[in-house]
């Protein structure tokens, strides 16, 4: 079904306008945001991130938080500079899966269930930084399929500075590249855009630099269900060590099988990362969204997910320990990780049976 570039844009310009509203900074009541986290802790900061202070996203993520603070110079311009860069992001990410999409002469009303009402999408949009992330690379993906290999390799990359996970799919997009010479060329622009960047910020600041990846080595479990088998802080370390075993055994599974066209090993490793990781932040579902709408279908199971994965926010506040196991936001994390276990299942299967 066509519905329209302009009505998905304007769906899309709906959700956008709403994320802003609810985390407004005047709002009394708004619900949580990590960009306006970033204004209370970093406001205050003299010189540029990753070199005058510790920052615990990568790269791009730090210099347009940075960027924002400096052409906002308050709060409220602030938040306004910041939701707008994403507004552009974001619709990046409509056009690329909109162009997928006709590409397979999909529907494009999934573009409007998935990535403008979503509840996810609504309330993690203007969140953190998952939307640039995603958009860039979904982007990555369409110029893969459009043959633009070195454009798709700097999308890549640059998703990569914005939040590295990215690197995850790298074993899934190399078979779909001919040539050895392509694919030693896209590694080496895709993952040397990366540490390219990274080397130069670490001599610029070889004390401050590393605090950005030994913040999220050193975080705790988080809305992963793991905490239910570890629940003492004392363990955590051993659960851990067990997350990246399951994490590489789920994600060799996924580069080993040939089942699936590119978005569905693409959702799959995503998905092994996300279900196998300790932390599993909500607005990290927002990676796996664009990928429902490109694979055409709407399983009953999702909305399931959606309620548990947009709850989790809207009850943490109200928890007396939010991440304890069994308080009530874990319980939705829960929840969320067994429909996802379901729905990845769903996929395998669905594509396994096509290939026969």
């Amino acid at each position: 079904m066509k519905i329209g570039k302009k009505t998905i844009y304007a769906a899309a310009s709906s959700s956008f306008l709403t994320s802003y509203l609810i985390h407004h900074p005047r709002l009394s009541n708004r619900i949580y945001s990590d960009i306006l986290s970033f204004w209370f802790r970093h406001s205050s900061e003299i010189g540029p991130p990753y070199i005058s202070f510790p920052f615990e996203y990568p790269p791009i993520s730090g210099f347009l938080t940075y960027i924002s603070m400096i052409l906002g110079k308050d709060i409220e311009r602030y938040y306004l500079i910041f939701s707008i860069i994403i507004f552009i992001f974001y619709i990046v990410l409509i056009e690329s899966v909109r162009r997928i999409i006709s590409e397979k002469d999909g529907m494009d009303e999934l573009i409007i269930i998935f990535l403008a009402v979503s509840p996810s999408m609504i309330l993690y949009m203007i969140y953190n930084f998952d939307v640039i992330f995603i958009s860039l690379v979904i982007l990555s993906l369409l110029l893969l399929k459009a043959k633009r290999l070195r454009w798709s390799a700097i999308a890549l990359g640059a998703s990569a500075l914005a939040k590295f996970m990215s690197f995850i799919l790298l074993p899934v997009i190399l078979p779909y590249i001919e040539g050895k010479r392509d694919r030693v060329a896209y590694i080496a622009l895709s993952v040397g855009l990366f540490c390219l960047v990274n080397a130069v910020l670490y001599v610029l600041s070889p004390t401050v630099f590393p605090q950005t990846y030994l913040h999220h080595a050193e975080w705790g479990l988080e809305d992963s269900w793991l905490i239910y088998l570890f629940p003492d802080e004392n363990t955590w370390n051993t659960a851990k060590l067990m997350s990246l075993i399951l994490m590489a055994y789920a994600l060799l599974k996924v580069y080993l099988s040939k089942v699936g066209n590119l978005y569905e090993r693409c959702f799959m490793a995503f998905t092994a990362f996300l279900l196998t990781n300790y932390v599993f932040t909500p607005q990290m579902l927002l990676w796996l969204l664009p990928f429902f709408a490109i694979m055409g279908w709407i399983p009953w199971p999702y909305f399931i997910m959606e309620f548990a994965n947009a709850g989790i926010i809207l009850t943490w506040f109200s928890a007396p320990d939010p991440v304890r196991a069994y308080s009530l936001p874990q319980n939705l994390a829960l929840l969320r990780a067994i429909i996802l276990f379901i729905l990845l299942i769903q996929v395998y299967l669905s594509a396994r049976r096509r290939e026969r």
